[in-house]
């Protein structure tokens, strides 16, 4: 079979449900997040195999990071032009030749360059994902189908870091990208077989220019906050000025060309842009526990790694679990109140957390609260901008939405590391490394870390009363006025 009968589209092809397409999907949405969490766990060992230095391996993770990020958009753009279908599938095919690439790579240098194929693959799923989930379902059943997908999402997540010290351990850690391959291959064919293809948005020519700008702004961006912070002043004034001028340049070739990557109108609409920064806010405020947690469990608490990943899945078991239950009630009240009462809750959670340190049950409930409340918040804040996204444009807002997510991560794990360093050098000035003093200064770091990242909860949560309804709550609120 060549690659153009793999995208070929059945003749007979029906339109499906949105369980259907959900399942089809879950397949590359699951690999797509999980080679994000899975890698990390497994860089001490790729350093010892290639006897390299940390500051080497750390590419493993940034270049993947870096390819991932910068390249979403054009992705859904390619979606929208050419077929979110097509370019979902090819998305999977390049993402498991990647995977293969990883697992055979003799040296540092071939495992870079697979990661970076592997995070292009992975943006064409990320980025059309959630578009054909959106594209097959109406205002009636779209809340269930994104809870589904969540669920998928934080399994992935959750899973990542446990799955992949099994597999390192056991079978070294070539396996963790080996892994990939049969999944991928499965969910390429059962895309092709489950789901129909999706139209094309018809337009002139391609705006090349704006593409590239686009790209350029969002790559000097991500390489700032998570390679260039400890550069040269010079260095940094260069990423700074460099991702301006872009963006600058991006806007005003939006406004100007006849077929823009996307629509100065899309960018601007309150809907759509306060969903996409309350979702940057809430996502960065979850970073002092997905990044400074893990380490503190284990140097300050003494907690295994085991147990430790045990901890961290509480997060994702929450928001797998009360994911449908969030997008049952998306699809029956305002996007305005549920993420805003979703990001209150959130911020609860936060609060028990910091307040609670250092008992660990404590701990626990805090966590599970604030996964809780960012489901409710995602899954509502998901349905009410891909309900409010023009359908032209619905694989760009896709990739944005998931670009709020990853950027989020990024940015706060760069500030994040100052944060903390400075609250643990004022609360442990004599530099203890052990003892009661040491885990009482890490304590009240984290605790005063936590308090600084909770303020872009509540700033999230005020954003999201001003949104305004989108056209289906719109005819929600006129029927239930009949």
């Amino acid at each position: 079979m060549t690659p153009t009968a793999i995208f070929r589209e059945p003749a007979t092809a029906k339109t499906p449900g949105p369980y259907r397409v959900v399942g089809a999907t879950s397949f590359g949405v699951f690999l797509g997040a999980l080679d994000a969490s899975i890698v990390n766990v497994s860089l001490v060992t790729m350093m010892d195999s290639f006897g390299t230095t940390i500051d080497a391996i750390q590419w493993v993770v940034v270049a993947y990071l870096l390819a991932l990020t910068s390249t979403m958009p054009l992705m859904g753009k390619f979606g929208d032009r050419y077929g979110k279908k097509r370019i979902f599938q090819m998305g999977m095919l390049v993402f498991t030749l990647g995977s293969f690439g990883c697992a055979i790579s003799i040296g540092l240098a071939m495992l870079v360059i697979a990661r970076i194929f592997q995070a292009l693959g992975a943006a064409m799923i990320t980025a059309n994902g959630l578009a054909l989930v959106t594209y097959f379902t109406t205002p009636q059943n779209r809340g269930r189908a994104i809870g589904l997908n969540s669920v998928v999402l934080a399994a992935a997540l959750g899973s990542g870091p446990v799955l992949g010290g099994i597999l390192t351990q056991l079978f070294g850690w070539p396996s963790i990208f080996l892994v990939n391959v049969p999944v991928g291959i499965m969910g390429l064919f059962i895309v092709q077989v489950a789901v129909p293809r999706t139209e094309k948005v018809q337009e002139t020519r391609f705006d090349v220019i704006g593409a590239g700008l686009f790209f350029s702004f969002l790559f000097l961006v991500i390489y700032y906050v998570t390679v260039a912070t400890t550069s040269q002043v010079a260095t940094r004034f260069v990423l700074i000025a460099g991702a301006l001028i872009t963006f600058v340049g991006f806007i005003i070739r939006e406004k100007t060309f006849e077929s823009p990557v996307i629509s100065i109108d899309v960018l601007t609409d309150k809907r759509i842009s306060v969903s996409i920064f309350s979702a940057l806010l809430a996502y960065m405020s979850m970073v002092p526990v997905s990044f400074l947690l893990p380490f503190y469990l284990q140097e300050a608490l003494g907690f295994s790694q085991i147990i430790t990943g045990v901890f961290l899945v509480i997060q994702p078991i929450m928001i797998s679990v009360t994911g449908p239950f969030a997008g049952l009630v998306s699809e029956r009240v305002n996007a305005q109140v549920q993420t805003t009462v979703g990001l209150i809750v959130q911020l609860s959670g936060l609060v028990i957390l910091a307040l609670t340190i250092p008992n660990v049950f404590g701990m626990g409930v805090g966590v599970a609260i604030m996964g809780t409340g960012l489901s409710f918040f995602s899954v509502a804040n998901g349905n009410f901008i891909m309900t409010s996204a023009p359908k032209k444009y619905m694989g760009v807002v896709s990739a944005l939405t998931n670009l709020a997510r990853t950027t989020g991560f990024s940015i706060a794990t760069a500030l994040v590391t100052t944060v903390f360093g400075v609250f643990f050098l004022t609360y442990n000035p004599w530099g203890f490394e052990s003892g009661p003093l040491f885990v009482a200064g890490y304590s009240r770091a984290l605790q005063s870390s936590i308090w600084i990242f909770s303020a872009l909860t509540l700033i999230a949560a005020v954003i999201s009363t001003i949104r305004g309804l989108n056209k289906a709550e719109e005819e929600r609120v006129e029927t239930r006025a009949v």
